[in-house]
């Protein structure tokens, strides 16, 4: 019952009831049911419902909603039929609303709030009932925060130390904290011991929320170096319960030193390499550093000493190799003096020697040539030999069991240390093979308004081969260029006539000769109109400011001048001689008109031609008589009259 306990009032009650009970007809009842507890949140609405069972029907009804302080009771709604009555002037005047089925809302529920409300319902000749509910009221806490003591901590102490506190602001009810290391929850202890506890303290804020800070007192060890400390805060909030979690944090810890480790930097060390010792120990403690090496197998050598951690040996050379380390002070480790130290080997290779020396000049058809190749070095080393980017041995030696003129070239040996790729030497020698020459000539027909033939032949041959090219008997000039001293390139270019050429070269030392016959016609080669004749199909390249076709052309054009003008200066000294002849009476005048230099008949013009054999077209030059006379017009030199010598 909501009704609050005044004394005397509980019997007249009783009175009331049983006089009711007694008088025939009024017999009745009002059953009224509310949740006996409702979880709100602060901020947020909550309702309360109320649901009345009236055992007979009855159309005067009625509903009252109280809120309950200790004792006493206060109305807040009252309802009868279409009237509705929200009380002035209590904590809930305009935040509350009763809907048709008697249910109470709370808007923006606060933590005042938390208290008993009641629900009565009266149904007239039936009489009435009351059903109480209890409001508990929840606030969420502000996510936790975690302030590390920021302490160097040593693992030497023998009490627990603040490690942090985690603060937790606004909750309510009074939130737990938990801590935590690495995910593993620690046992939750406030008797202080020399192991690990906690220190808590609740606040209540005036608002009536809560502030809860909880201080971690531990005692480390070396192994919490890397371990992770945070706090979680638990709270209860509708419909359970809920938790969050603050940053983590890591703890400053000092310890001592246990283990030395030495290393060196590169791993694998070569001459005129930049070495780094290194020297680390696993203690947190400033230590100090003794970097040495052993000589003789006993006596140290100090290279340096100091706080850091490193020292750096500038382009070590063979004889540095042997035995070097460290040594490493902690002050926090009882004086114990921690040594490290490993033997460091200096890889080296020294130049490589031939067998024999050279220089390698063999003669084609000798047997059982060979060339060793070999370097000293610290450890085993693997030779090859190349030609032309080609191994042609995967040993020491490089054996020629029959030399050939193929065998002639560049030869490079290179010799390496397998566990020191970075560490190898390389030596390129010369292979020459004295012989006579060979040839392998090619023809190309090339056609720039006439037709040309382009020969380029390839002699091969120690010493060098000299080479000559023929048509017939008439010695030509070709270009020469030498690629190596025993490979030569020729090349000749021609006019092609339509009877065709046959072209003759010659190699030649003192080891013998070869020849070569070329015989070519327009019809049996391919032609090419593809610019001024140059030499494209050479197997070698012929590289080098030269344009074939050009040159020839201009060679043909300035031996045709040079006959012309011979041919001038020949008619000029004939015509000359029969002027002379003419003047003395030798020759005597006739009438005919153009006729042949060998005839014996005089004539007055003289017709000499001349023909080129190089060039196609004829040259004709007419020479006049030099006597000052004029050439008769056509229709007169029947009637010309030879002058009488005198």
């Amino acid at each position: 019952m909501c009704s609050a306990s005044i004394p005397g009032r509980g019997s007249l009650c009783f009175t009331l009831l049983v006089l009711t009970l007694t008088i025939p007809g009024i017999i009745g009842s009002v059953q009224v049911s509310t949740p006996p507890v409702v979880e709100a949140e602060i901020g947020k609405p909550i309702s309360i419902p109320c649901v009345p069972e009236i055992s007979t029907p009855s159309t005067m009804k009625y509903v009252q909603w109280f809120v309950m302080e200790k004792n006493t009771r206060q109305r807040i709604y009252f309802q009868d039929g279409e009237n509705r009555i929200i009380n002035n002037n209590t904590d809930y005047t305009g935040r509350i609303n009763v809907d048709k089925s008697y249910t109470l809302t709370i808007d923006n529920v606060e933590l005042r709030d938390e208290r008993t409300f009641c629900c009565q319902v009266g149904a007239g000749p039936a009489g009435n009932g009351e059903a109480t509910t209890e409001l508990k009221v929840y606030g969420a806490p502000e996510r936790p925060e975690i302030r590390p003591s920021n302490n160097l901590i040593s693992v030497m102490k023998t009490e627990p130390s603040k490690i942090a506190t985690c603060h937790t602001r606004n909750g309510y009810p009074a939130p737990n904290i938990t801590w935590y290391k690495d995910r593993t929850p620690l046992q939750a202890t406030t008797k202080i011991n020399n192991k690990m506890y906690m220190i808590s303290q609740a606040t209540k804020e005036p608002s009536g929320l809560y502030t809860i800070a909880s201080t971690l007192y531990y005692l480390p060890e070396k192994k919490d170096k890397d371990s992770k400390f945070y706090c979680e805060v638990n709270y209860r909030m509708p419909p359970g319960l809920d938790k969050m979690e603050s940053n983590w944090i890591k703890i400053q810890i000092s310890y001592p030193t246990e283990n030395v480790e030495f290393q060196h930097r590169p791993n694998v060390l070569k001459e005129t390499d930049n070495v780094i010792l290194e020297c680390n120990s696993d203690g947190s403690s400033s230590v100090e550093y003794t970097f040495y090496r052993v000589q003789d197998g006993q006596e140290e050598e100090i290279l340096g000493s100091g706080t850091g951690n490193t020292f750096e040996l500038v382009g070590v050379k063979r004889n540095e190799s042997g035995v070097y380390g460290c040594r490493v002070l902690d002050f926090d480790a009882d004086d114990t003096d921690f040594n490290a130290n490993k033997t460091i080997t200096i890889n080296y290779l020294d130049p490589i020697a031939l067998k024999p020396k050279g220089p390698y000049i063999f003669k084609e058809g000798d047997k059982n040539k060979s060339i060793y190749c070999s370097a000293e070095g610290s450890q085993q080393t693997s030779v090859i030999w190349k030609k032309h980017k080609k191994i042609v041995s995967s040993a020491n030696l490089l054996q020629l069991p029959v030399v050939t003129s193929d065998d002639s070239g560049n030869y490079t040996c290179e010799v390496t240390i397998r566990g020191v790729p970075s560490l190898h030497r390389k030596k390129s020698i010369r292979v020459t093979v004295k012989g006579p020459p060979k040839v392998n000539c090619t023809e190309k027909i090339l056609h720039e308004g006439q037709h040309y033939v382009n020969l380029t032949c390839i002699f091969k041959g120690y010493p060098t081969p000299n080479i000559t090219c023929s048509i017939g008997k008439e010695a030509q000039a070709i270009r020469k260029r030498q690629l190596t001293n025993h490979i030569v390139i020729s090349e000749l270019i021609l006019p092609l006539p339509a009877e065709g050429l046959n072209v003759t070269c010659n190699g030649s030392n003192e080891h013998g000769s070869k020849t070569h016959n070329s015989v070519v016609h327009r019809e049996s080669m391919a032609i090419s109109t593809k610019g001024p004749p140059i030499a494209e199909s050479m197997a070698v390249s012929t590289k080098g400011p030269h344009i074939a076709g050009k040159t020839q052309r201009g060679s043909s054009g300035g031996m045709l001048i040079v006959v012309i003008i011979v041919c001038i200066i020949l008619l000029a000294f004939l015509g000359a001689v029969l002027y002379f002849l003419y003047k003395k009476g030798k020759i005597p005048c006739g009438r005919s008109g153009k006729q042949d230099i060998t005839r014996t008949d005089g004539q007055d013009d003289v017709v000499v031609e001349v023909k080129n054999d190089q060039k196609a077209p004829e040259e004709t030059v007419l020479l006049q008589g030099v006597n000052g006379e004029k050439k008769l017009p056509t229709d007169q030199r029947d009637e010309a009259i030879c002058k009488p010598v005198e």
